[in-house]
């Protein structure tokens, strides 16, 4: 399915929004939000959601046609699969292929009011560092797969997804 042609175009990898797996008549239909922009053999995807790197493969593309990776806002349904394409992915890339830049949000700063259905105003989760930007997010997601990662480098001399993935926080909160 990969084109030859530098003209630009739109693929629709996912469209299944929200935090949850679809159930009933959708169930295995539906794939989490990820677009692919395709140029020529290039491919550049916006947002990571569920099962990102089967729609890719289905589409007839791999990370090595990945030249870049935005995400619009850093909610689980937009990323959960960023670490799935930066690992797994490590096993098509191309010699000497450019890294693959990864951009997104920076650290917005400030948590949301709490509901006004609380009782009692919720505990925020990590409040060190309660809304970490997309580089955070990414050293965090290697650094939660430290052993896979360090077993496949140092035993199977696999290479680092650290060499091949670069995520970079873009100011402000969201990409538009």
């Amino acid at each position: 399915m990969q084109s030859t042609s530098l003209k630009p175009h739109v693929v629709t990898l996912g469209t299944a929004g929200g935090p949850r797996w679809w159930t009933g008549e959708n169930a295995g239909k539906r794939s989490g939000i990820a677009t692919a922009v395709v140029v020529g053999e290039s491919v550049y995807l916006v947002d990571a959601g569920t099962g990102v790197g089967n729609q890719l493969m289905k589409a007839g593309f791999s990370t090595a046609n990945l030249r870049g990776i935005f995400l619009t806002h850093l909610h689980s349904d937009h990323t959960i699969d960023l670490a799935s394409l930066a690992i797994f992915g490590l096993f098509t890339l191309t010699p000497g292929q450019a890294p693959i830049h990864i951009i997104g949000p920076g650290d917005r700063g400030s948590l949301p009011p709490a509901s006004p259905r609380a009782q009692v105003p919720p505990t925020p989760l990590y409040p060190k560092n309660p809304t970490p930007g997309t580089a955070d997010m990414f050293s965090h997601l290697m650094q939660a797969y430290g052993t896979d990662l360090n077993d496949r480098v140092i035993d199977a001399l696999r290479p680092s997804p650290l060499d091949h993935f670069i995520a970079s926080d873009k100011s402000g909160n969201a990409i538009a």
